[in-house]
């Protein structure tokens, strides 16, 4: 088999990409202008503390701030009403009793997760589920059911959420409460980016190298949320290739309520030599549902599409490339057994209903364990599995499993 003649052309590659791929990112942020952000910030409360105030001092106000707000919407909220703070930094109260200051980064409560940080445990990840009453004096969106967005200063007691906005005071259900993003909306805020690399080598005796990337990029404002990832595997063993693997994914997330999403946009590009594939396509559409979302995550989706397959090199009588129509099950599991440290198992079987034998599963497992705030160490465990290749050209069968560990570094930015 012609090496070089087996290997995806790579303008044909990085048009396929970005064409399929582009989609997703062009969506005009929600809400106003940045503009119009800016020029109507949230204003001021006179009540509050102009500076922060020592731990100690401060715990007995924040909480009798919040008990002061809580108990002005119970007797009811005159038109000119203000939230007086008991500081200036936020604070959150754990079910223990227990208050740590520091500043609230984001919160989503389809995940039950929340980002805070503090100068004394630094920057942390805690269970939403686990917060009684959240203190925040700067300045946050919140993003509710129905998409109602709301931007100013908040306290969140146990079963409400009291803002202060330019147009006053404002009370919302907490159980209606999606997810709190820091400041005032700005497309900025909403992006994030995850690289991670591995590598392996042996000399002497034997040479072998392995070299795995990552990347991923995410846009997640108050209604949606965005992904695109490439990840890339080289290996060579006594100067033969012995692995060269190229996967990409995007998709589009629309989140209906805390439990339902749409995903109008989502697909799969692998080009794989040792699999036979210059390139399989899986674009698809679907909906899922979130089933757990408290100690952990669990998520479940369907969705229809199309799969385009074109081989390296086929027997006679074996139609190349070939078109079909699939039936997508996806499933997603993550545990946070301490904060900041996390198991994720990841599982997609494209059943090929056109072509049974083409019917191809992709499962991961990965464990990331926390370094610093912008580090982590990340093992993943990941098993490719088509359920009947058709033979080469030269009558040799790839084999229907493959598997890869990965162990590397990750760097996350604004995540």
């Amino acid at each position: 088999m012609d090496l070089k003649a087996s290997r995806l052309d790579t303008v044909g590659w990085g048009a396929i990409v970005v064409l399929f791929l582009s989609a997703p990112l062009l969506q005009p942020p929600h809400g106003a202008s940045a503009q119009e952000r800016e020029e109507e910030p949230a204003k001021p409360t006179p009540e509050a503390p102009t500076t922060a105030a020592p731990t100690e001092e401060a715990t007995p106000q924040v909480q009798e701030a919040v008990e002061q707000a809580e108990a002005a919407v119970e007797v009811g909220i005159p038109a000119d009403f203000t939230i007086e703070f008991g500081d200036t930094d936020d604070w959150i109260q754990f079910k223990a009793g227990e208050w740590l200051k520091g500043e609230l980064k984001w919160m989503r409560q389809t995940d039950n997760e929340m980002e805070f940080e503090s100068k004394k445990l630094k920057l942390m990840q805690f269970k939403w589920s686990d917060i009684v009453q959240l203190h925040a004096a700067r300045i946050k969106t919140y993003v509710f059911e129905k998409g109602i967005v709301v931007t100013g200063r908040a306290m969140v007691t146990k079963e409400q959420v009291i803002i202060e906005t330019v147009e006053g005071v404002k009370v919302f259900p907490r159980d209606k409460l999606v997810s709190i993003i820091r400041g005032e909306p700005r497309e900025r805020n909403y992006w994030s980016t995850r690289l991670r690399a591995g590598f392996s080598g042996n000399a002497g005796n034997s040479e072998q190298i392995s070299l795995n990337a990552f990347w991923r990029l995410k846009r997640g404002d108050e209604l949606s949320r965005t992904l695109i990832s490439y990840e890339g595997t080289f290996a060579s063993a006594a100067r033969e290739e012995t692995a060269n693997r190229h996967l990409g994914d995007a998709s589009l997330t629309l989140f209906i309520s805390r439990r339902v999403f749409i995903t109008p946009i989502k697909g799969q590009l692998l080009n794989d030599r040792f699999q036979n594939l210059r390139l399989r396509a899986t674009p698809t559409a679907g909906a899922g549902v979130h089933i757990f979302d408290t100690k952990v995550k669990w998520d479940v989706d369907g969705s229809l599409g199309y799969q385009f397959t074109n081989f390296l090199s086929t027997a006679a009588g074996i139609k190349n490339p070939q078109h079909d129509g699939l039936f997508a099950a996806h499933t997603y599991f993550k545990w946070t057994f301490v904060p900041d440290n996390n198991l994720e198992l990841d599982w997609l079987t494209n059943v090929v209903y056109t072509t049974i034998g083409l019917t191809n599963h992709i499962g991961s497992a990965k464990l990331k364990l926390k370094v610093v705030s912008i580090f982590e160490f990340e093992t993943v465990f990941t098993f490719f599995r088509t359920e009947r290749p058709p033979p080469r050209a030269d009558g040799t069968v790839p084999k229907r499993n493959d598997y890869q560990v990965v162990i590397g570094l990750v760097l996350k930015i604004n995540e």
